[in-house]
């Protein structure tokens, strides 16, 4: 199997774990605090420590000791933008949105991936990118139009849209997540040793939790509460949203990162099937929701049509 199309069945395998995670968050984590992130990142942790001593031996990586100190930065840096900015965002965007609507807004991941990878690692923007960038943003735009009109008054409906406050917690951890790929990639490009990266991330993110918790009451009572909290579709949420980042962040080390995150936004048709077809945790979205997300399903596949 040549490398571009384990990076692709990766990415696949990702989507689909992605997508199990956000249905079992939905069920999982109402109610305020943590439910679950400080546990999820502690789980990434530990599925990310045993790769790395099957699959990679325990190496460290090799190469000249800057060059490998710089790439653990930018591991280090990856896991406070994707486990703990990334992952808090996500988890209250899912809780305030919904499975479809929340996945439908992470389709702002190859938006701001994209144009991440333009300025800060010189991939070239062609036309199919400019007219995936331009598609994404209308499917956003069409996503929060209602609420700017209940916002406004204009509308007056039984079933409110979400706020626009709400959209923001999506916005967030799009935002996040997209850093985090391109830093992550920047780590690998100077240490080669994806499930050693993704360790090295997860351990950042829960230090930080950790060195959080000393100073602020809300995460020492997260910290403290992290086992009380939990119901066994947190437990199965912390378990597929560690296999999905490992999984993506592996995908990054065989293929480039528009194809990756192309693939990777199948996740908003699988979770939207599971949530309401097979989970049933919340009823269909409206036509104008589905429509948002067959445009930026299509803007994101024009990106990464390249």
């Amino acid at each position: 199997m040549s490398d571009a199309l384990t990076g692709q069945l990766l990415a696949l395998l990702s989507a689909v774990a992605f997508a199990c995670s956000n249905v079992f968050i939905s069920k999982g984590a109402s109610g305020g605090g943590d439910r679950g992130v400080m546990f999820s990142v502690l789980v990434t942790m530990v599925f990310s420590g045993l790769l790395w001593l099957t699959l990679e031996g325990g190496r460290l990586g090799t190469g000249d000791p800057d060059v490998w100190w710089t790439g653990i930065g930018w591991f280090v840096l990856a896991g406070i933008l994707a486990m703990v900015l990334g992952r808090t965002f996500l988890f209250a965007s899912i809780r305030k949105l919904g499975v479809t609507r929340a996945s439908a807004v992470k389709r702002l991941n190859p938006f701001f991936s994209v144009l991440l990878a333009f300025v800060l690692l010189g991939e070239p923007i062609t036309g199919l990118d400019g007219l995936g960038i331009i598609g994404i943003a209308l499917a956003f735009g069409l996503l929060i139009r209602r609420s700017f009109q209940r916002t406004s008054g204009a509308v007056e409906t039984q079933a409110s849209p979400p706020t626009l406050g709400s959209y923001g917690w999506g916005v967030g951890s799009a935002l996040s997540y997209a850093l985090a790929y391109i830093t992550r990639k920047y780590g690998l490009l100077l240490v080669g040793a994806p499930a050693f990266g993704t360790m090295v991330s997860a351990v950042s993110g829960f230090t930080f939790f950790v060195v959080a918790s000393v100073f602020v009451a809300q995460y020492r009572a997260n910290f403290r509460n992290m086992f009380r909290n939990l119901n066994i579709w947190l437990v199965l949420a912390a378990i597929t949203v560690s296999l999905g980042q490992i999984l993506l962040f592996a995908a990054l080390f065989y293929e480039k990162v528009s194809t990756v995150v192309m693939i990777a936004s199948l996740e908003i048709f699988i979770a939207s099937f599971l949530a309401v077809v097979v989970f049933r945790t919340e009823v269909r979205p409206d036509l104008e929701t589905y429509i948002a997300a067959t445009i930026a399903t299509a803007g994101v596949v024009a990106i990464a049509w390249n």
